[in-house]
């Protein structure tokens, strides 16, 4: 049985059998990672490689029909030209994001190779080693989550890129497409945004500034974090002379050097509602756009475009009204598309169930840059139904129109307690002009305060903002609240709806709709409401700047008190019938 002739495959029988095992494991693999690259470079395959070299696209806000509302800065995008930008600025990003980036194909393979072993370790994405090809692969791109996968089909569309690209096409198409904070997408916006210079007049500081703001724009950022921004700053120099970039000299004298941010940077989008949602979306703090790879974004607001002109119409229409009586004949009047001095006014009109604002003014044009929602006021007597829902939710009584007894009841810290709980963020005093209103806060902190107060204390807060999506369909963020949300309560249901009852409060016969008017103190204004189950008007009347001897006689505190309760009453019937019409967005 033992005669047949050996086979040269008999040998295998002397290897051990874990040892064969694992010999055929390792010539397996090569097979397995053949078709991964295949696979994944048919998946790059698929991407079209002019989007890279595409025109820019300006981050712009629609209303909830989708009607163009405005670009959200106060400049278009600018696509800057390889030979208008700067040495230092090309070291400065090189030394900082990608030191091989002239040398490499796309990919630094040793630094891949330590990344994919601390994410395979971790079994997250734990560390990049991204190149400047790769960052711009996933900004031009919807390339997935971030996981293996996406950074797999990074690695083969950034191959594709740097096969179709030359060098300085790449990294001017990198420089004009990230994200620079504050709303600035590309060199050319956060140049002139935070210098207030085109991006061939940068200086040397200013371009280790720019380098490194972008590995954290809210983190680095010179207008919101000015010490932080220095010491990145400083770092990106010490990087830049480690590379050989500039000598030491250079990188002293840069580190010295002031940090002057541009002191005009305010932005004037050319309407309400996109200066509002522009204002908005700089102060998100659920939308992390540091780690989004988005050339620009798209806001979907609860705006009515329609409904927004008929209310600015009619505002302007009542006031003109108001100028032309007899006794405003020695006041200052509007001429023109001259605002200066005359009197303003501050509308917003809110969907009651969603607290999204259907319409806004922030004064008498957007022009001048102005919302006034964003006015530091002596709330007053404004701000007593806060201790009064203060009071009550400790079981205490609230003596009308009395809110230093009211407020005494419970103390500072439980009125302080309860205003943080509104959403007031502002310093609150701990002495008795906590309860007179005798401090600063926004005016439109303390409307937020009051609306949550008009909706039974529920978890809804005023916003502009519906949606936010990139520029590829992505959506960041839906700030819509579910149901059990929105029915949370901040405070007590029947806490609320008792200070309702309560000055300045009034309602009607029918308990349907309920008024406020308050005079602000130190003739910082004039306050009204009218607020119902389906829509709430706010509205603040005033001067920028008031002259004492306006007011001496006390006529026209009388004035324009009628004026804002009858702006209010007005609004609101003009715009609950326009919003009955209203088609909620798809």
């Amino acid at each position: 049985m033992e005669n047949r002739k050996k086979k040269w495959y008999d040998l295998l029988g002397l290897i051990p059998k874990n040892l064969t095992r694992l010999l055929l494991i390792i010539s397996i693999f090569p097979v397995i990672l053949a078709i991964v690259l295949i696979v994944y470079a048919w998946r790059a395959n698929q991407f079209d490689m002019a989007e890279v070299v595409a025109p820019l696209q300006n981050s712009a806000a629609y209303d909830r029909k989708g009607e163009f509302l405005g670009i959200l800065s106060d400049a278009e995008r600018v696509y800057v030209g390889w030979n208008d930008i700067p040495k230092d600025l090309v070291n400065a990003f090189v030394a900082r994001e990608d030191e091989e980036f002239f040398n490499h194909d796309g990919i630094v393979y040793l630094s891949m190779l330590r990344s994919f072993w601390v994410n395979i370790s971790t079994w997250s994405i734990a560390q990049g080693g991204s190149t400047i090809t790769m960052q711009l692969a996933r900004n031009c791109y919807e390339l997935g989550g971030r996981n293996i996968d996406r950074k797999v089909l990074e690695l083969a569309v950034a191959r594709r890129i740097e096969k179709e690209y030359k060098k300085e096409d790449i990294f001017t198409a990198y420089l004009n497409r990230i994200y620079f904070g504050r709303q600035c997408y590309g060199i050319a916006q956060a140049a002139s945004y935070y210098f207030g210079k085109s991006v061939s007049q940068l200086t040397l500081p200013e371009c280790a500034t720019l380098a490194g703001l972008v590995r954290g724009p809210s983190i680095f950022n010179p207008v919101d974090n000015h010490t932080r921004s220095i010491w990145e700053r400083n770092t990106t120099l010490n990087r830049m002379q480690a590379c050989g970039f500039i000598t030491s000299e250079e990188a002293e004298q840069a580190k010295n050097a002031p940090m002057i941010v541009n002191k005009n940077r305010d932005r004037r989008p050319g309407s309400y509602p996109a200066l509002f949602a522009s204002r908005e979306l700089s102060e998100l703090k659920d939308v992390d756009m540091d780690s989004e790879s988005t050339s620009s974004i798209f806001v979907l607001t609860y705006f009515d475009l329609a409904y927004q002109r008929k209310v600015e119409e009619l505002c302007e229409a009542l006031i003109k009204e108001l100028e032309s009586t007899p006794e405003w004949a020695k006041l200052p009047k509007r001429q023109d598309n001259d605002v200066s001095n005359c009197l303003q006014v501050a509308v917003m009109c809110v969907e009651t169930r969603s607290g999204g604002i259907a319409a806004v003014a922030g004064g008498r044009t957007a022009l001048d840059g102005v919302d006034r929602w964003q006015n530091k006021i002596k709330p007053g007597l404004l701000f007593s139904p806060v201790v009064n829902v203060a009071a009550i939710d400790k079981g205490r009584n609230v003596i009308r129109n009395n809110p230093t007894v009211t407020g005494t009841s419970v103390g500072y810290q439980s009125v302080i307690d309860m205003a943080r709980k509104l959403g007031i963020e502002d310093p609150l005093p701990r002495s008795d002009d906590l309860y007179l209103g005798n401090f600063s806060l926004r005016l439109q902190d303390m409307f937020n305060a009051l609306f949550l107060i008009h909706r039974d204390g529920k978890n809804i807060k005023i916003s502009s903002i519906r949606k936010i999506g990139t520029c590829k369909h992505k959506l960041l963020l839906s700030n819509e609240l579910e149901d059990g949300e929105k029915n949370k309560e901040l405070i007590p249901r029947e806490s609320a709806q008792l200070v309702t009852t309560q000055p300045p409060f009034f309602g009607d016969d029918k308990g349907k709709l309920i008024s406020l008017q308050v005079d602000l103190p130190e003739n910082q204004g004039h306050v009204a409401a009218k607020a119902g189950n389906h829509l709430s008007v706010f509205v603040w009347v005033g001067f920028d700047e008031a002259n004492p001897e306006w007011y001496a006689k006390g006529k026209l505190r009388n004035i324009l008190n009628q004026f804002s309760l009858k702006l209010a009453d007005q609004l609101y019937k003009q715009a609950f019938e326009l919003q009955e019409k209203t088609q909620e967005p798809k």
